[in-house]
């Protein structure tokens, strides 16, 4: 597990690289300019064709543009617009928030050019149940380009897939529905594997009836669900209805200004503003990162632009309206900048940990008598045996022995 841990970081590192988030960044602000800001036909053109103007139930798909829109926000709507969301605004501050606002205009801009691309590379030999997506594009584009790269486009493609299916087993499914069975195992008593196994039948029910039921069952799930968010989130934003200016001036001056460390928030600059709000919005709309598409490419349409009008709505609606809604809860509430939980009382001295490289001042110092904890105070556990204690940024006990480090 400890290989297997080290290649998954590896991998990481690079595929959320900073380089790799800012040449998305520049590649969506090239599209927006050779689109000709294509974002507001997105907001007026592509709301008429998800009301259905253009339907024609005799063009080859097998959903309407509606349920297309709606399978692929069921994807991209979820943990990434409230944990992702919470730690961009620890991390990065209240800033964070101005610059997920400007990834996701961006991000309209990539989304509609990737479902154009996935639209007109699509293969609809059955017009019933066509097939399309990034892999589609790679293995046709390089292959209409010269014969001699059809072998590299089948491999690049063939990666893509293999890539994408590590996503959504893990990061897709496997971690929110571990998320969900604590959830419900710890506020309502529900073993873990009972709620797995629920959702487990429930997802393959539906996976089981193809694109169809797919885009049958997100057509009234995925928008019930975000009607729902939305007015919780418009409920609690009523309770600060007076904060919400202030609200505001804070995310723009944290966008351009540092601000300062108080209580739980660690202090943030530009940069950590600008790089987190960059991370969790693309990662929460996937703009850029192939797997819209494959949604999309199974709309009844005969025109490949008219589908990517309504998946630039996406991002909007991901980026703009759900994460604004949560960001602006987390602010009014004060949960992420909000007090110490508790204070310790007693005089706790400095302990000596058994590993030579750990070694500490042998004369035991007192490092507080009362008061709360800071942030950026260090606290390591004092291992009785064995070659490695363990540090971190909580607070540990083992064998009720507790050791606070002095720097």
């Amino acid at each position: 597990m400890t290989a297997f841990d080290g290649f998954i970081s590896a991998a990481n590192a690079i595929l959320w690289h900073d380089y790799v988030l800012y040449a998305l960044l520049v590649t969506g602000l090239v599209f927006t300019v050779w689109s000709r800001f294509c974002q507001y036909q997105a907001l007026t053109h592509g709301v008429r064709v998800i009301r259905g103007a253009y339907d024609n139930p005799r063009d080859p798909g097998a959903i309407n543009h509606f349920q297309a829109l709606s399978a692929a926000l069921s994807a991209t709507v979820g943990l990434g617009n409230i944990g992702g969301v919470a730690i961009a605004i620890s991390l990065g501050g209240p800033g964070a928030v101005f610059w997920m606002w400007v990834v996701g205009l961006v991000g309209m801009a990539l989304k509609t050019t990737e479902v154009t691309l996935a639209m007109l590379y699509r293969n609809i030999d059955d017009p019933d149940n066509p097939h399309g997506g990034s892999m589609w594009v790679i293995a046709r584009a390089l292959e209409r380009r010269s014969p001699r790269l059809r072998g590299l486009g089948r491999f690049a493609g063939g990666l893509f897939c293999c890539t994408l299916l590590v996503m959504v087993i893990t990061g897709g499914n496997m971690f929110q529905a571990w998320n969900v069975g604590e959830l419900t195992q710890s506020y309502f008593g529900i073993p873990s594997i009972f709620t797995g196994i629920v959702l487990a039948t429930v997802v393959g029910l539906v996976i089981i009836g193809g694109i169809r039921r797919i885009g049958m069952v997100a057509g009234w799930l995925a928008p019930v669900m975000v009607v729902m968010y939305i007015l919780g989130a418009l409920y609690v934003l009523a309770l600060h209805a007076a904060e919400i200016p202030a609200m505001f001036a804070l995310i723009f001056r944290g966008a351009f200004a540092p601000l300062e460390a108080q209580d739980a928030f660690i202090g943030g600059t530009m940069g950590y503003a600008f790089l987190y709000g960059l991370k969790r919005a693309f990662f929460s709309s996937e703009s850029g990162q192939g797997t819209s598409p494959i949604a999309h490419s199974a709309a009844k349409t005969t025109e490949p632009v008219r589908e990517a009008m309504v998946a630039g709505l996406e991002p909007f609606i991901d980026t703009i309206v759900v994460c604004t809604m949560t960001a602006l809860v987390i602010i009014a509430t004060g949960v992420w900048n909000r007090p110490a939980e508790g204070a310790i009382d007693a005089q706790l001295p400095l302990m000596e940990a058994a590993a030579a490289q750990w070694t500490l001042p042998a004369t035991p110092a007192p490092v507080r008598t009362g008061g709360d904890w800071q942030a950026g105070d260090s606290v390591f556990v004092v291992v009785a045996a064995g070659p490695n204690p363990v540090s971190g940024n909580n607070l540990h006990k083992l064998g009720g022995t507790v050791g606070i480090d002095a720097d």
